[in-house]
């Protein structure tokens, strides 16, 4: 018995354990859930209307896999933002956002091929119709997303929620197979290439509450399987100013009668942030060929690509000094999941119907900076006739600048260059100006009125040799003047300046250029669009696109100011038996030039005096009066014709001679130009304004009726000149015109 009783003693923990024990049937897996994460959200320009967000993926553990030869249960996965969905819209309600599993063609799968529902392969003929494709398991959680085996492993969004189709703000994934991955396997659920609203979602009218400084999604999933989703809002991008821009020179000192010199005004764009301006394409940093095209980049081997071009630029001038890469190859694949290419262009693959993908892959694959573990699979590309899931990620241009100048004086003509280069602080600066080869460069583009449209430069050479894009080009009629970066450093910030070139021939006939009209400009980002189609979701407008600019606030950009001589006469009278006579010489004329041609502008105009004080009678002084003796109120227009005998106009080489008393003003040997005794009985000083530029006058106070070599009291005196030198140094005198001209400020 006693030995019975030790036996029981021992099997009682074996029996305790046996009853803890359940058969493998039953045993309980971890649950299935997926956390939800954002990564590092990209910062988007403000101003965009369809800005990129980043990438969201969801990681999916637990739950107990779909058996062999068993359908994987379809889901509903819906993304929600907190302003308008701008993913462009393919087909019917579809739109280039996809959803991605297992990561296929990355650095985590690098072997499994993209295969994407509804391609060849991965037919999207289920009841659901198109975009929705069934899975049967093979029993292997990590081969159930295998393209290799037709299992698609990329699906294509729809415009909405399950409940509201087409609602602006969402966009939707039907019937996903979801398979879960168990204990042996982890799931990755990747969501690119969402675009959205920025510029709405940064405080502008936008419906519901948008208002944010970053932009927000909510993920949420619905089907059969029952799956926990942690985390499931996040933050997807941060939104910051895309742009600085201003004007960086002005000059309001161009004169009508004389050819436009310098200073010549500037137009600046800096960027907000450092990834701000972007290629199209990464094909465009890269120096691999595409067909016959070469990028525009070399890599630096530590970091990132450089631009290729040794061009060296003299801001406020024209000229490239050097050699300048400006080629625009065809995109190449964006097609590595996780991959930041750092350009409008988002997750791109496109494929056709038979199967073989249009474009080339980058050598290696993804290229160095943008990835580090090369991608071996080979795959065909997006395709699906129903959806146009081909057209996923593809951006229409890089990023475009743009200014506006506006109000542009008739008869003169503003160029700018046919491509101008992208600085950042490591450019060398030489007294102000960099002197080393920029980090980028955009080409001036030929555009409708919204700066949209394919690319296609003005400048149609190749660059290379030295000085070959030292071009200008006249801007269109518009006044709109749009660049398109084809090389930028997304990580450091650039700048660009755009000198503008004034040129015009003087045709004082025809008082052109328009003098006194101040042309102006403002810019910003383009293609943009002020209408309200502009931030919702549209198969037609262009990637990307933007609000229109209004900076700066200060749009005043060159004026040509009409050439004229201010006088002054200080004491002038025809009272207690006194008498002036004044002359006023058109100086424009002279033979001090080079072989005896007129080192001035041959100029001719009328004259306008302003008289200020008393007539002996104690009235007021007589109103204006202009060299017109048929219309003494009227000045003649400037500059009208070049005859000598035209009334109202002093030609070149000629003088005004006025007496205060009886006589007119009489000019040269024509007719006269004041009419007479208009200042009769007058005393005070007088200002008069000749339509010339260079004006030299003489007055003369003597007894009434009497001469210089007569008896009597007489004092004659040189005017007084009102104008200072302008942008001339050393030269002082009263500032009326700021303008060049004889100042001698007698």
């Amino acid at each position: 018995m006693a030995d019975f009783r030790k036996w029981l003693y021992a099997l009682a923990p074996v029996a305790l354990l046996a009853g803890f024990t359940v058969p493998a049937s039953a045993q309980t897996s971890a649950p299935f859930q997926c956390i939800a994460n954002a990564g590092v959200p990209p910062t988007v320009r403000a101003e965009g209307w369809t800005e990129l967000m980043g990438d969201i993926t969801l990681n999916c553990t637990g739950g107990i896999p779909t058996p062999t030869g068993v359908l994987v249960q379809p889901v509903n996965v819906t993304v929600t933002i907190n302003t308008y969905l701008t993913s462009r819209v393919l087909a019917g309600n579809f739109v280039e956002a996809l959803l991605i599993v297992d990561e296929p063609h990355s650095a985590t799968n690098p072997g499994n091929p993209i295969l994407n529902c509804g391609a060849t392969g991965a037919p999207d003929d289920t009841p659901s119709g198109a975009g929705v494709c069934a899975i049967t398991s093979t029993g292997v959680p990590s081969a159930t997303y295998n393209g290799t085996a037709g299992h698609p492993n990329v699906f294509q969004g729809q415009l909405g929620t399950p409940a509201v189709a087409n609602q602006p703000n969402a966009v939707t994934w039907l019937g996903v197979p979801l398979d879960p991955p168990g204990t042996t396997t982890n799931r990755t659920i990747r969501i690119t290439n969402i675009r959205a609203d920025a510029h709405d979602a940064n405080g502008s009218a936008a419906p519901g509450n948008f208002v944010a400084s970053y932009i927000t999604a909510q993920i949420s999933i619905n089907g059969n399987t029952s799956l926990a989703l942690n985390n499931p809002q996040q933050i997807v991008a941060f939104i910051g100013p895309g742009m600085i821009a201003g004007i960086s020179q002005t000059n309001f000192s161009f004169l009508q009668c004389a050819l436009p010199g310098s200073p010549q005004p500037s137009f600046t764009w800096s960027e907000g942030f450092a990834s701000s301006w972007k290629t199209k394409n990464i094909s465009l940093i890269l120096n691999q060929a595409v067909g016959t095209v070469t990028g525009n980049g070399t890599y630096n081997g530590t970091s990132y690509w450089t631009y290729d071009g040794n061009a060296t630029l003299t801001l406020g001038l024209t000229g490239w000094a050097g050699t300048a890469t400006i080629n625009y190859p065809a995109d190449l694949n964006q097609n590595v999941p996780g991959a930041i290419y750092n350009t409008e262009s988002g997750f791109e693959y496109p494929g056709t119907s038979g199967g073989a993908n249009v474009n080339n892959d980058p050598t290696p694959n993804p290229p160095p900076g943008v990835g580090t573990v090369p991608v071996t699979a080979t795959t065909l590309g997006l395709y699906d006739a129903t959806t146009g899931i081909s057209g996923a990620g593809i951006a229409n241009t890089g990023t475009r600048l743009q200014v506006q100048i506006s109000n542009i004086p008739a008869g003169a003509v503003v160029s700018v260059p046919d491509a101008i280069p992208l600085f950042n602080s490591n450019c060398g600066k030489t007294a102000g100006v960099c002197t080393s080869k920029p980090s980028g460069i955009a080409m001036l583009v030929n555009t409708d009125t919204a700066g949209a449209g394919a690319y296609s430069p003005v400048y149609t050479g190749t660059g290379g040799a030295a000085g070959a894009l030292n071009t200008t080009s006249p801007i269109q009629s518009s006044g709109l003047v749009v660049y398109e970066v084809i090389f930028a450093d997304p990580f450091s910030v650039e700048s660009a300046t755009v000198t503008t070139t004034v040129s015009y021939t003087p045709n004082l006939n025809l008082n052109q250029p328009t003098p006194n009209q101040i042309a102006q400009a403002f810019g910003g980002f383009a293609p943009f669009y002020s209408t309200a189609s502009a931030h919702l979701p549209s198969s037609t407008l262009t990637i990307p696109r933007f609000v229109t600019a209004s900076i700066p606030s200060n749009v005043n950009y060159f004026e040509i100011v009409r050439c004229a001589c201010n006088l002054l006469f200080p004491f002038v009278t025809n009272a207690a038996g006194y008498d002036t006579g004044i002359a006023i010489a058109n100086t424009s004329l002279d033979n001090l030039g080079v072989g005896g041609v007129s080192a001035a502008s041959s100029q001719f105009g009328g004259v306008q005096f302003w008289y200020y004080g008393t007539t002996a009678s104690g009235g007021s002084a007589p109103p204006t009066q202009c060299t017109n003796v048929a219309s003494p109120g009227t000045c003649p227009t400037p500059n009208a014709t070049s005859s000598s005998s035209a009334v109202g106009q002093v030609p070149a080489g000629q003088l005004l001679t006025y007496v205060l008393s009886t006589s007119g003003g009489s000019i040269g040997n024509g007719p006269n130009g004041l009419a007479p005794g208009w200042a009769a009985g007058f005393q005070g000083y007088i200002i008069a304004q000749a339509q010339f530029q260079y004006c030299h006058a003489y007055a003369f106070i003597s007894g009434a009726g009497e001469g210089p070599l007569q008896a009597g009291i007489s004092e004659g005196y040189l005017g007084l000149l009102l104008d200072n030198g302008g942008f001339v140094s050393n030269v002082t005198g009263i500032v009326r015109t700021s303008q060049r001209g004889e100042s001698l400020v007698h």
